[in-house]
């Protein structure tokens, strides 16, 4: 019993609309001069009709037996009526599973074929039917209905699925950019915070003043973090974010780095940036500086490099922590690349004799 393909609900109750309304449209227009469209026609319509229930089932079976049913309706010399509408709803289903040229092509078939059967029918029953010119154009414009509403129709589906991928594809992109942002957030401040933990503990006994200092600074770093949280996760309600980053932000990496014994120097300038490729260019600077402070032990300074030639800002990132492995993959890699990616640049790390460096070149302009 599963495996019975039962007609959907709706096309059930369209059939029924369909068979009604023929046999009423059919009874209206009937005059005393045409055949007696009781109960032959009749039958035809309903069978018709009964076709079309499982046409999102079998779209061209019910097509083939919507055309056997109506091609003979009117070759028999029952009433003209709204049953060719039938021909047009069934054609129109098949449409919408095709391409535009296939449908064309479906079309150039039915009709074909009407025209045939219709002749075969006359030829056999000896009968005269409304050969003229009308009723080839009034089937031209059944089949062309049929073809044109069933292509529009599934040019709209395609577009709603395309719509629908794309608008998938920004949420995943915008999940995948916050989780990023919360990271270099939570990194960079729990980093500094645990440095400052460290000293405050280190010189608790010896110079409790300055153990407060380390205890004011872990306030104003949560502070600070706890201010950036809630900045970037307004971007879920928000168009824009109140408050872009950006190079003009690298004196607060200057100040929270200076807390941790690291010096942090900046060179050069950049000049005005889109706003897409200045919160990156920030970015990457803050993350190199982050992991300079949490990995390179021996590091006390750092040297930022920041140039603008051919459309490209550069950054060079060095620190002073002495020879080190190859860097392992991690989070923070890996939001290197995928901040200079999200703006059509790239970066590198590398490890030499002096400490780690970070290599980045973005354009100027987002793409």
């Amino acid at each position: 019993m599963d495996r019975i393909r039962w007609p959907r609900r709706g096309d059930v109750l369209l059939a029924a609309v369909v068979a009604a309304g023929c046999l009423a449209g059919t009874a209206v227009t009937a005059t005393p001069a045409d055949r007696p469209w009781w109960p032959g026609g009749a039958a035809l319509v309903v069978a018709g009709a009964t076709a079309l229930a499982w046409r999102h089932r079998a779209p061209v079976a019910v097509l083939a037996l919507v055309l056997a049913a109506v091609a003979p309706y009117y070759w028999l010399g029952y009433p003209d009526g709204p049953a060719s509408l039938m021909v047009a709803l069934a054609m129109y289903t098949v449409a919408t599973r095709l391409s535009w040229p296939a449908s064309v092509g479906a079309g150039l078939v039915l009709f074909g074929v009407w025209v045939g059967l219709e002749a075969a029918i006359t030829a056999r029953e000896g009968v005269t039917g409304p050969a003229d010119r009308d009723h080839l154009m009034w089937i031209v414009v059944t089949v062309a209905v049929g073809v044109a509403v069933g292509g529009v129709r599934r040019a709209q589906a395609a577009a709603a699925e395309r719509a629908q991928e794309a608008a998938r594809r920004r949420r995943e992109e915008e999940r995948v950019r916050l989780a990023r942002e919360v990271h270099d957030v939570v990194s960079h401040s729990l980093a500094m915070i645990s440095v400052q933990a460290g000293v405050g503990a280190h010189v608790a006994d010896r110079r409790p003043e300055q153990a407060v200092a380390a205890l004011l600074e872990i306030k104003e770093a949560s502070r600070a973090a706890l201010a950036e949280l809630r900045t970037t996760l307004a971007v879920l309600r928000e168009a824009e974010p109140p408050e872009a980053n950006g190079l003009h932000r690298l004196d607060e990496v200057t100040r929270v780095a200076g807390l941790a014994g690291v010096d942090v120097e900046v060179r050069g300038s950049a000049g005005r940036l889109d706003p897409a490729v200045d919160d990156a260019a920030f970015r990457i600077v803050r993350e190199a500086v982050t992991n300079t402070v949490r990995h390179a032990r021996g590091a006390r300074r750092v040297t930022v490099d920041v140039t603008r030639d051919d459309g490209q800002v550069r950054l060079r990132v060095a620190d002073d922590g002495g020879p080190a492995a190859p860097p392992r993959p991690g989070h923070g890699l890996r939001g290197l690349a995928e901040h200079a990616a999200a703006v059509g640049g790239r970066s590198s790390v590398t490890s030499g004799p002096e400490g780690f460096v970070v290599e980045a070149a973005l354009p100027a302009a987002s793409r």
